[in-house]
């Protein structure tokens, strides 16, 4: 069928042992082996190279700024209709693609690959400094910052700053007196602005039942 002579890979990279489906990915791929990138579109905004003039197009929407694709569900709007497609599946709950180990499913083929190497135990990125592997690479940047020192998030009210932004958002709940973390346990009531704490107060809670998952 069509859309199986799209996926099945047709080309390979005698270079590196790369497959492709699509005939003009397969040249431009070896022209980079080559050095030449003869079959690439360049982007006169950035500078980026593309190996598809349509590929381009879409690409110079973000210099341009037109969002063409409107959410349905929400206010916002995108340039691309792949960036569109994913994040629809956010209200939709949609998730094309399955795990063929455990069953899982995913709204992103990024992330079932990101999860597929919790069953290999593949780690492809390394830190540079240590040598430590991980299995994504969101979370190898977020290690290096630990040696390189870099804390992008700062506080708008006080000179504090963080490697990642959810350890700003806690720090923050200190400022607002924002509690969002509520003990479990029937008539308490009590609250906290980090989850941590209200674990350690549930352990030991005066109201925790007996069979509380809290020990």
């Amino acid at each position: 069928t069509h859309e199986k002579s799209h996926k099945t890979p047709r080309f390979e990279c005698e270079e590196c042992g790369k497959g492709f489906s699509q005939l003009r990915n397969y040249k431009y791929h070896v022209s980079v082996h080559r050095g030449t990138k003869e079959f690439a579109a360049k982007c006169p905004e950035c500078g980026k190279m593309f190996n598809d003039k349509g590929y381009l197009s879409s690409h110079l929407k973000i210099h341009r700024n037109k969002k063409e694709y409107s959410c349905p569900h929400c206010p916002k709007s995108f340039n691309q209709r792949v960036a569109f497609n994913m994040h629809v599946r956010i209200h939709t709950g949609v998730k094309p693609h399955k795990c063929n180990e455990c069953g899982k499913r995913f709204s992103r083929k990024m992330l079932l690959k990101q999860h597929l190497r919790t069953h290999s135990g593949e780690k492809p990125y390394q830190c540079s400094v240590c040598g430590k592997s991980f299995a994504d690479r969101s979370n190898m940047t977020l290690h290096h910052r630990l040696h390189s020192g870099i804390k992008p998030f700062a506080c708008p009210i006080c000179p504090k700053a963080f490697t990642k932004k959810h350890h700003l958002k806690t720090h923050l709940n200190y400022h607002t007196g924002y509690k969002p973390y509520k003990c479990p346990h029937p008539n308490c009531g009590q609250s906290f602005t980090q989850s941590s704490n209200m674990r350690t107060h549930a352990k030991k809670c005066q109201f925790k039942p007996p069979d509380s998952e809290f020990v």
